[in-house]
């Protein structure tokens, strides 16, 4: 696990766009399985976490302008570590691979809720290894409260797959 508190302001940044990239592409994936479903509930949900996302991004660039705010020679320095940061990740790419339409159309609204409930899940431990390698302040706070939001998205995909998998019975 990184200690997010001792790590050069580089390797912060470069963790920050990491995370900013997930939630962007967290946010395409949700969008595509929206219009992969029929169901105009398992839609809404998706949709609405869309937009959760979205707003999980604004604030980790809001937390990433305060990271690179600084004075006079500060400032400059911020700005070199954001080119190597940026420069990093355009080397690495982004690790989320999202399904192709076709491979959604042949899957079935539940899969498709299954799937996005891992990347919650998936999301809400990588925040909390986040939290934990900060050590105290904003940062902190903001991995864990971005933690908490992805647990309560895994809970509203539970009860939508719940919902739908009920047969009457």
């Amino acid at each position: 696990m990184i200690e997010f508190h001792m790590v050069p302001k580089h390797q912060e940044i470069v963790i920050l766009h990491a995370a900013m990239d997930r939630e962007k592409d967290a946010a395409a994936l949700y969008l595509k399985f929206a219009a992969a479903v029929a169901d105009v509930k398992a839609k809404n949900v998706l949709i609405h976490l869309a937009k959760d996302e979205v707003g999980h991004l604004d604030r980790l660039e809001r937390h990433l302008v305060h990271t690179l705010a600084g004075k006079g020679k500060e400032r400059l320095q911020a700005a070199a570590d954001l080119a190597e940061a940026m420069a990093a990740r355009l080397d690495e790419g982004s690790p989320l691979v999202l399904p192709s339409a076709p491979e959604l159309a042949r899957t079935d609204e539940i899969r498709i809720l299954d799937l996005a409930l891992q990347l919650e899940l998936e999301a809400n431990r990588r925040y909390i290894e986040l939290a934990a390698s900060a050590g105290p302040g904003e940062g902190k706070e903001i991995f864990l409260s971005l933690a908490k939001e992805e647990e309560t998205h895994a809970r509203i995909l539970r009860a939508e797959i719940d919902s739908l998998g009920q047969n009457g019975f």
